[in-house]
């Protein structure tokens, strides 16, 4: 293996790491889906990272919260959370991960800021979807109850992640 493919893993392995630094940074809330800089943390991991990488960390990030080490929000894991009220974010990272990913090798500003815009958008509707199924309520019920409250936190979450990647030489 050279020396590019090493560091690669190196730091793809650190943003799996920040990942859940962010997700325990957690405040929660009554409707079920913890406030959160999650999104944040993938979001710079795709910038930083490119699309691969960035899903490659996240997957991990996954992967270990699955197997049971407290890497979720609040200190949780177990693979019962990824499919619990707030599992459809977890799967939703992965696409997170790509599109800024994508919005980060791009120099067209209207591509970028679609890419980031529904990068949130797409994560919130897997969130909302699976909210939906677990809890037995209403899309409408669910966006106003697990996406609305969240969803501005998240665009600037976007912004920010954009804007702390430039300043990230690697």
């Amino acid at each position: 293996m050279n020396k590019s493919k090493i560091k690669v893993i190196a730091i793809s392995a650190l943003f799996t790491a920040i990942i859940a630094a962010t997700a325990w940074i957690s405040v929660p809330t009554p409707f079920g889906v913890n406030l959160t800089l999650q999104t944040f943390g993938v979001c710079l991991a795709g910038f930083v990272l490119g699309a691969k990488a960035a899903a490659a960390a996240t997957a991990a990030y996954i992967a270990i919260g699955a197997a049971g080490l407290p890497v979720f929000s609040s200190f949780t894991g177990g693979i019962g959370i990824l499919f619990g009220t707030s599992g459809g974010f977890l799967w939703g990272f992965l696409l997170v991960a790509v599109l800024c990913g994508i919005a980060g090798i791009t120099n067209k500003r209207a591509l970028k800021y679609l890419l980031m815009v529904s990068a949130v958008l797409l994560c919130h509707a897997a969130g909302v979807i699976q909210f939906c199924v677990v809890s037995g309520v209403s899309v409408w019920a669910g966006f106003v109850t697990a996406s609305l409250p969240f969803s501005l936190k998240d665009f600037i979450l976007v912004f920010l992640a954009e804007f702390v990647a430039k300043k990230i030489k690697i």
